[in-house]
């Protein structure tokens, strides 16, 4: 849109899902928005296009395919419709008044012309361009189809290799077609990005998007896990791209994923991550949270600085937890946490139910959980306010606490959590702070904060 440029991205078990993000220069993001705010299911790479002034989300819901619909990125959105169909990874094309929605697997279906229902039964119309044998890969996995028109063609990128796996599973594959709905040539070009060992910085880059600025520029987004740091999930990256002679793209010579390059917009500079801090001042949740499988309006306030949370669940197990991403390797992360009787809350660094670990607060007093679930010690009995911090020192993890009117102690006990990732623990999901109510009553939280670094206390 002119010189704004928009994008959302997977949501996974999280809700509000479909975080809008809107940029000016193509490296500084804000979230200005979320499509969905109740849970559908677990979301996956979802694919927002416009098409004749209007705006589009297609996206997979538990691996069935759905859209929403609005006049403008940051919504209103419509509420989700269903197209009835079985697979991930849409993509949407425009053709002469004619519309496509291409998926995984090569597949493709035609839409009616509201784009809210399917016309044409999917079919395969793309087969995997061939991976050398040499390569080391998760498996052949043709997904994540992406389109756009230029000059005359439709090109098509998609993804092969597996997201995640060794180093050099995933690839960004190009074809083109003089027509929406093929037939497709490959790029000689192929694979246009892929990791090329595993001691490179950047692991199984894949899932390109191309995308222009308005001055002529041409980029390319990817994402990759990062080196020694699969527990941040997959990060997006940009990357350059140029056009040959003869219409095809490629990344230019000597360029990789973890390349410097000058600013897509001349005078932009780039500035840190969004904070996630959060002093609880507004009447409504900042778009920064995101709650664990349910977003239930009914069991939390915020504002006047707290956010107090109903006990739902009798622990992590079964509870949902409210949840903020956040990047680095190193970081701190503390909030003042109060409980009623019954209660029990905590500060967490969080994978999923299962794999968690963090310190907390309940009847029998303070005690770190280990990301395996194991609680060694209780101390503090009686104790039903206290301030928590968790330091996150690259994947050891100290825990402390402070009580009213005393001073900081260390827990006795750290963790380690390099293993909370996807190739160990499936879900393509990532490491981030979450604090939790479960129990009996409610617990109330206040100032959030978000340090970069691990800071023990002064």
């Amino acid at each position: 849109m002119g010189d704004d440029f928009y994008l959302t991205h997977s949501s996974f078990d999280y809700a509000p899902g479909l975080l809008i993000w809107h940029s000016r220069d193509l490296i500084n993001w804000r979230p200005v928005a979320a499509a969905l705010h109740r849970y559908h299911g677990s979301v996956w790479a979802p694919y927002l296009c416009e098409y004749r002034n209007h705006f589009y989300i297609y996206f997979p819901a538990d691996n069935r395919l759905r859209v929403v619909h609005a006049d403008h990125p940051t919504g209103p959105w419509s509420d989700p419709v269903d197209l009835g169909i079985a697979a991930i990874d849409p993509a949407h094309i425009g053709e002469n008044g004619r519309r496509f929605l291409y998926m995984s697997g090569g597949q493709m279906a035609e839409l009616t012309a509201d784009g809210l229902a399917v016309k044409t039964a999917p079919r395969v119309v793309f087969e995997p361009w061939p991976v050398p044998t040499t390569s080391r890969m998760e498996c052949t996995c043709l997904e994540a189809p992406k389109l756009f028109e230029r000059n005359g063609y439709f090109y098509l990128t998609v993804a092969e290799g597996g997201t995640a796996g060794p180093a050099t599973s995933h690839s960004v594959v190009s074809a083109r077609s003089r027509h929406a709905d093929g037939p497709w040539e490959f790029s000689p070009h192929n694979p246009v990005v892929r990791t090329r060992s595993r001691e490179d910085r950047w692991m199984s880059v894949g899932h390109g998007r191309l995308v222009d600025t308005p001055g002529g520029k041409w980029y390319m987004t990817v994402h990759s896990y990062e080196n020694g740091y699969r527990t941040l999930g997959r990060q997006l990256l940009l990357l350059p791209v140029e056009w040959t002679a003869d219409g095809w793209f490629r990344v230019p010579e000597g360029i990789t994923a973890d390349s410097a390059i000058p600013v897509p917009v001349s005078g932009a500079t780039q500035q840190p991550f969004v904070d996630p801090s959060d002093d609880f001042s507004k009447p409504e949740l900042g778009l920064q949270w995101g709650f664990w499988r349910e977003y239930d309006a009914e069991r939390f306030t915020v504002g006047n600085g707290a956010l107090t949370l109903a006990a739902r669940g009798k622990s992590l197990a079964d509870t949902s937890v409210l949840t903020t991403a956040v990047g680095g390797h190193s970081y701190t992360v503390e909030m003042d946490i109060e409980i009623e009787p019954g209660c029990e809350a905590g500060l967490l660094l969080y994978y999923n139910n299962e794999h968690a670990t963090g310190i907390l607060l309940d009847g029998d007093g303070s005690g770190v959980r280990i990301a395996n679930g194991y609680i060694p010690s209780k101390q503090q009995k009686g104790a039903t306010r206290a301030t928590l911090r968790v330091v996150n020192d690259r994947q050891e993890v100290d825990f402390y606490f402070r009580l009213p009117g005393k001073g900081w102690q260390r827990a006795a006990e750290s963790a380690e959590i390099s293993g909370m990732q996807h190739n160990v623990l499936g879900g393509f999901l990532d490491v981030r702070p979450a604090v939790y109510a479960c129990g009996t009553g409610k617990a109330t939280f206040r100032s959030f904060r978000y340090l970069l670094g691990a800071q023990a206390p002064g």
